[in-house]
């Protein structure tokens, strides 16, 4: 079967990105023929014999450039004789589209700001994509997902499939990379036994960094606060961090291709987001046997029991979430958390879901089959 994935940016880094380069491997590897039509690609593809297309035609901004690719994914899809386009963002032309990353509408909301102009561009181009009639099916990450798109673009309950993201549960394996997470504890001088806390992602605002700095500097014990990921305004947070007091407990670190270490290393994971479809890294520090708080607003609270997390509320109070950071300061060194946290974490393996997303992906094709049989 010949089998395109459309996504603007192939990469590897990113949620999206991380399902692209999977997903194509995993067909791949079950001997379809997967091409990747995206606009710009890294040097290497996620398995020898997946093919790019790369459409990257003269647009002027971001917003523009957005546009420009959905109208060449269209104009290349409709010359083409793919069996299956299987959409991921940023384009309307595809035979099943999957929800990662949820809808504009809803972003907007969730920062309570009104819709920017790249935010209503977004939205033309999901309206576009999931009007009747521009695709067979959709899978969506989770449930709040599917709710969502149900209420922005009236997608039919009986056309979405939820089938929630996957972990690589032999990369993230404390057990595997413990020398190296205890090396880095001591090159970053935080092995003396304090409670460690995790803040990891891209994206500082939405993920809630402001309101877990809030909580952090309100801790009656003393911990530490790792701040691990990508942010144009880092400064600003930083700034925040000094004006709050914590800021020589605090440490910002900016990207690391490693998170299974830190993860690893960490006593609780801060997930405080005020808007997130799943949420990759909430299974990520499970796998690696740390505990998470998440909020309401995470659609990875589906898969999650108090046993290994905390859900606060969507308003993400800061003295709620000093609550659960006071519960789990201690219990990943206390109790058989760690444990628990990686059971639950393997029967959310990249195999097994991936497996699940493969079998839809031929009932749908099934079903073009036999519509165009028709």
């Amino acid at each position: 079967m010949k089998i395109a994935l459309v996504h603007l940016r192939h990469a590897y880094s990113g949620g999206v990105e991380l399902y692209l380069n999977r997903m194509a491997n995993y067909l791949a590897e079950k001997g379809e023929e997967v091409t990747i039509i995206c606009r710009s690609h890294a040097e290497h593809p996620p398995h020898p014999n997946v093919k790019f297309v790369k459409l990257a035609g003269i647009s002027i901004g971001k917003t523009h450039r957005l546009w420009r690719f959905a109208k060449a994914v269209e104009k290349h899809v409709n010359e083409s004789n793919y069996d299956l386009v299987y959409g991921l963002a940023h384009a309307w032309t595809h035979d099943v589209l999957r929800i990662g990353a949820g809808t504009s509408l809803h972003l907007s909301r969730s920062l309570n700001r009104p819709m920017r102009f790249k935010d209503r561009i977004n939205h033309i181009i999901e309206s576009k994509a999931m009007a009747p009639g521009a695709y067979q099916h959709v899978i969506s990450n989770s449930h709040k997902s599917a709710s969502e798109i149900q209420e922005a673009h009236n997608v039919p309950p009986e056309k979405i499939t939820v089938i929630h993201n996957f972990v690589d549960t032999q990369r993230f394996d404390a057990e595997r990379v413990q020398q190296e997470a205890d090396l880095l504890k001591k090159e970053l001088g935080i092995d003396d036994g304090k409670p460690i806390f995790l803040f990891l992602g891209t994206g500082y605002e939405r993920k809630g960094l402001k309101q877990a700095l809030i909580a952090y500097s309100k801790l009656s014990f003393e911990a530490h606060l790792l701040v691990v990921g990508r942010e144009t305004h880092e400064a600003d947070y930083i700034k925040f961090a000094k004006e709050l007091g914590v800021s020589k407990r605090c440490q910002f670190l900016g990207v690391n291709n490693q998170p299974e270490l830190f993860f690893t290393l960490s006593d609780c994971y801060l997930l405080p987001t005020l808007y997130e479809p799943f949420g990759f890294t909430v299974i990520e520090a499970l796998a690696c046997g740390t505990p998470a708080i998440t909020t309401e607003n995470c659609g990875a609270k589906e898969v999650l029991n108090q046993q290994v997390s905390t859900v606060i509320g969507a308003e993400v109070n800061p003295d709620e979430l000093l609550a659960a950071m006071t519960q789990w300061a201690d219990k990943k060194q206390t109790t058989q958390v760690s444990e628990v946290c990686r059971e639950l974490a393997k029967t959310m393996d990249v195999d097994v879901v991936l497996d699940k997303n493969y079998k839809q992906l031929l009932k749908v094709y099934e079903m073009k089959k036999a519509t165009n049989n028709a």
